[in-house]
């Protein structure tokens, strides 16, 4: 390995270890205080936040135009290239919130509920804000400093949620507590990032780098084909069924997807730069690839499986007896969670290598499969909805990780190796779960403290099992990074994984 690749490598490491402790802390935090609130509030203000939510982000996307990525992607980038995405960002921002503001009442009209119109306009305001310190973030990330980015983000999190979300819950605010929580997150974090970076806010019409629109009107693209693909259900679902079943969906999707999306993350957020500037080595991106998916198919597969075989308890255990219809839904969402998170590794590697069009396509195709297959689910059940959403992460991972695998001369032989371990350990943890759960019915008969015997002891053995056998569950790339990972993990567990590597 080079030097230059050596250096990567730390930085990468590096960056990794910041961002999975703020992803640590800030998953902790969102699945505890998400819970409290649900407990608290019930369903329909969920359904009414999960609306604006949808159009929030997608109005983010739009905003953004990619330019954030093509300020990390470019190998040099000058103070005018800065000004122009920046000034880009806000026109956007502003043009986004007037658009909502006005077209809040066809909106609502849209999900039949005019309740909607007070919300969706009040979060619309928060384009402005919010693109104020994506040029920052974009900056931050670019040099793979993540510290203050996690640091910015949970503690804007902790304040917004605990010091004032809950705070308005118990007042009897409902709806308007979920929406101060996020105005005051989304304030706390631009000025934080922006007073951190400092970068120059003087207009710029112009940059001085070529092709960054292009790369970013393509990243985009990606992005919202990928957008279709997490919310088209919701957006089915608020449609056909309303608003308390949209804030069933939400919620019991949320209670999987907070923290496998704050997992992949912080990954892709090291991966992007990382693939960025890998000088076309196409060994090293395939190793760190396979890899990737190996150590994210070991520890998320072995969760959410255990999740999946006991929905029941999982849902009365976290949110109550109000919430229990969502436990219909869970398996089906649970086990689509490793699939997303596995073909959310190959986004990056496409992105960082310029191959950004390819991936756009395949979302596409998947998007507009699964707008028909949710559409016509929706006719049956809600659980069928969720059902069918499991099979189209299942197609659009094979898609994802097929343009992955001709990008980095890869084969299916062995992505297949990285995943025969994990998979096994997955289905060891839902029978584990499941046949603890049925012996504990009789014996405890507190729903959440059922649950955490469940998890405390499936997590336990399966533990157990990866930290003494993963040389034997886990491919050649993933042991050589978990080996480099060792020297940053605590004595007792480092010591386990440096007995993976085969003696030299």
């Amino acid at each position: 390995m080079t030097s230059a690749n050596q250096g990567l490598l730390h930085r990468s490491l590096h960056a990794l270890k910041w961002n999975y402790l703020g992803a640590l802390v800030r998953a902790g935090a969102q699945f505890v205080l998400g819970i409290v609130l649900a407990r608290m509030l019930g369903p329909e203000p969920f359904g009414l936040v999960a609306i604006a939510w949808l159009i929030l982000s997608l109005g983010n996307l739009v905003a953004d135009f990619g330019l954030a990525a093509a300020l990390v992607q470019k190998k040099t980038i000058s103070g005018r290239d800065i000004r122009y995405v920046f000034t880009l960002q806000m026109l956007a921002g502003m043009v986004m919130a007037s658009a909502i503001v006005l077209a809040a009442p066809w909106i609502a009209g849209f999900f039949n509920n005019a309740e909607a119109v007070p919300v969706l306009r009040a979060m619309g305001c928060l384009f402005v804000v919010q693109a104020a310190g994506q040029t920052a973030t974009a900056l931050l990330r670019r040099e793979m400093d993540f510290k203050p980015l996690q640091m910015y983000g949970v503690g804007s999190y902790l304040f917004s949620y605990a010091g004032i979300g809950l705070p308005l819950a118990w007042g009897g605010a409902g709806v308007w507590s979920l929406v101060a929580a996020q105005a005051s997150q989304a304030v706390i974090y631009s000025v934080a990032v922006n007073l951190h970076v400092r970068h120059s806010w003087r207009p710029a019409f112009k940059a001085d780098a070529g092709g960054m629109a292009l790369f970013g009107s393509k990243i985009m693209a990606s992005n919202l084909t990928s957008w279709s693909i997490s919310n088209l259900d919701s957006t089915i679902v608020g449609r056909v069924f309303g608003t308390v079943d949209l804030g069933l969906y939400n919620r019991g999707m949320n209670l999987v997807s907070s923290p496998m999306n704050a997992f992949t993350s912080t990954l892709q957020g090291v991966l992007f730069p990382a693939y960025s500037r890998a000088n076309g080595d196409v060994a090293s991106a395939r190793r760190a690839y396979l890899a990737s998916v190996g150590l994210i198919a070991a520890l998320l597969v072995p969760a959410f499986a255990a999740v999946a075989a006991i929905p029941d308890t999982v849902i009365a255990g976290m949110y109550g007896e109000q919430w229990m219809r969502a436990a219909a839904l869970l398996t089906p969402l649970a086990l689509a969670m490793p699939v997303n998170a596995v073909l959310a590794v190959g986004g990056p590697l496409m992105s960082g290598l310029g191959a950004v069009g390819r991936d756009a396509a395949a979302q596409a195709a998947c998007a507009v499969i699964l707008a028909g297959a949710v559409w016509q689910a929706s006719h049956v059940s809600l659980e069928t909805v969720a059902w069918a959403v499991l099979g189209v992460y299942l197609l659009r991972a094979a898609l994802i990780s097929h343009l992955a695998l001709g990008l980095v001369a890869g084969t299916w032989r062995q992505v297949a190796r990285a995943l025969i371990g994990p998979l096994a350990l997955g289905l060891l943890a839902a029978l584990l779960a499941r046949s603890a759960d049925g012996l504990l019915v009789e014996l405890v008969s507190g729903p959440l403290l059922r649950l955490c015997v469940d998890i405390g002891f499936t997590g336990g053995v399966i533990g157990i099992l990866l930290l003494w056998f993963g040389r034997y569950l886990l491919a050649a790339e993933s042991v050589a990074v978990a080996a480099k990972i060792a020297a940053k993990l605590p004595a007792p567990f480092a010591a386990c994984v440096r007995k993976w590597e085969p003696a030299r």
